[in-house]
């Protein structure tokens, strides 16, 4: 059977082929209305170098330095910034404030090929846009916290702490349907495969018993024998009982003549 086959058949039971048609379009209609659009927010912070510069020192003193600078740079800092945003008691205050769990902080994206850059994004998607523009203000606010202990933690001076600003405010929620689109797609394409297959089955079926009731013999209306009250056309003898008249001479069952 090819693709033909397959045509003829959905045209010729098209009483089962288009009610099937019609579910499943009723069905990928109800899953597509069924979905709920979720908010996109997002803001970028970046990181600004001590405003404490020493180009020349005394003899003996020690020159105040980042070192977390002077081993990474600034997209250094900004990783790890990005890393503590996700520290547990970090999430817990968010929560607390309001917020909800499921942000993620990160650099920004730059091509393979280039070198990171240090900047930070915040992002949240949500159901409710109100809760989600709320939760990446918050976290915004825990990033000079975040950035402090950091530096703290290695011994930075104060003087020469970076510290962050932000480079994109919270951006508009931004309506989005991740997932309606592929799923609607997904079913109706199942659905219409599995309506040309129950369609072809059933044309099958239906032209193998309709082939099966024509080449059953029929039954004989009588049991071929004629009954012996019926007279065989073209049998014109005369029965051998029959009584012969006088005078006449009967010969193998027929009339010779006089005697």
């Amino acid at each position: 059977m090819d693709l033909f086959d397959v045509v003829r058949s959905c045209f010729r039971r098209w009483y089962v082929f288009l009610p099937l048609l019609l579910i499943t379009i009723w069905y990928s209609h109800q899953v597509y209305a069924a979905v709920k659009p979720v908010y996109y927010v997002q803001t970028v912070i970046g990181l600004a170098p001590p405003s404490t510069r020493v180009d020349s020192a005394l003899a003996g003193q020690p020159v105040p330095r980042n070192g977390l600078l002077d081993i990474g740079g600034a997209a250094l800092l900004a990783n790890m910034s990005a890393i503590g945003l996700r520290d547990p008691a970090l999430v817990d205050r968010v929560v607390a404030a309001g917020g909800l769990p499921t942000y993620s902080a990160k650099l920004f994206p730059v091509p393979p090929t280039a070198p990171p850059i240090p900047l930070v994004m915040i992002e949240e998607t949500a159901p409710d846009p109100t809760a989600a523009t709320k939760t990446v203000e918050l976290v915004t606010n825990e990033m000079t916290a975040s950035l402090e202990t950091i530096q703290r933690q290695a011994r930075v001076p104060a003087d020469m702490m970076v510290e962050p600003f932000v480079v994109s405010p919270p951006s508009v929620p931004i309506p989005a349907m991740p997932t309606r689109t592929r799923s609607t797609a997904s079913i109706f394409v199942a659905g219409l495969g599995l309506s040309v297959l129950v369609t072809v089955l059933v044309d099958v079926l239906l032209v193998r018993l309709r082939k099966r009731i024509k080449v059953a013999p029929q039954a004989p209306s009588n049991s071929g024998r004629l009954p012996s009250s019926e007279h065989t056309p073209g049998d014109d003898r005369t029965p051998t009982n029959a009584p012969v008249p006088d005078g006449v001479v009967v010969v193998n069952g027929g009339v010779a003549g006089a005697r």
